[in-house]
């Protein structure tokens, strides 16, 4: 991939979240992938590839699939797979799932639905873009150590590509203490790894939200990090290998 321009990338196009999806009025630092992805007509010719973690309803899958990517969205909640009717505190919500959203648009060709956990996927390095957003600190992942659950996306990534992650960063003493909540530093004892080159690490602030699962007001700080997986070094070329002399 080309990261050398945005122009070049981009072809004019701006990525942002599908604000239609559940999850769309949350914030993100997910267009600030527009400065270091293919979209636009590059992106149709050359289809590169995705793996979004936590695909949910599509919030970031749609975008990137409207966008030229191939995607592999891997999801295991069967309500914003397939839909469903919620009524939580701030009202009633009608969930339109992943599978419908794909169909209406005539994306399904190009987006491979998993339900497993992504721990349990092999890590080959075949995605030019892993990502996943707010499930670091989720009941489920705590199995594994942050470290392993990052270590083992980024794995996910190919050579020349990016791992983009989102979390959040501890607000109270059980947040801190629980060892998924880490501030900047923390993140960067992670993700600064040999043949990684770190794009951004950032705390991106506080915001007052209610959302499923944790339906009273409160309060997340966000935090982003942009990873890029360096091409191994081109061996030299032998001396043999030059034009033939004439």
């Amino acid at each position: 991939m080309n990261h050398t321009t945005e122009n070049r990338s981009t072809g004019g196009h701006v990525l942002d979240v599908d604000h239609k999806s559940y999850w769309g009025r949350y914030h993100s630092h997910f267009p600030a992938l527009s400065r270091y992805i293919p979209l636009g007509e590059y992106a149709h010719r050359v289809r590169p590839r995705a793996c979004v973690l936590g695909a949910s309803d599509g919030k970031f899958a749609l975008p990137l699939l409207r966008a030229g990517w191939e995607v592999v969205g891997v999801e295991t909640d069967d309500l914003f797979l397939d839909g469903g009717e919620l009524d939580l505190a701030d009202g009633h919500h009608d969930i339109v799932g992943l599978r419908d959203r794909l169909a209406a648009e005539g994306l399904e060709d190009r987006c491979t639905v998993v339900e497993q956990d992504y721990m349990t996927l092999p890590a080959m390095g075949d995605f030019q873009l892993v990502m996943g957003s707010g499930l670091w600190s989720m009941a489920p992942n705590r199995a594994h150590s942050l470290r392993s659950l990052i270590h083992h996306a980024m794995d996910m990534v190919a050579p020349g590509g990016l791992f983009f992650g989102e979390w959040l960063i501890a607000l109270n003493d059980d947040e801190r203490q629980c060892g998924y909540y880490p501030d900047t530093a923390g993140m960067a004892e992670i993700i600064e790894r040999p043949g990684w080159e770190v794009f951004e690490n950032a705390d991106l602030g506080i915001y007052g939200e209610s959302h499923l699962g944790y339906e009273q007001w409160h309060y997340h700080r966000y935090a982003a990090s942009i990873v890029h997986r360096m091409p191994p070094p081109r061996e030299p070329a032998s001396p043999h290998e030059g034009p033939s002399a004439k």
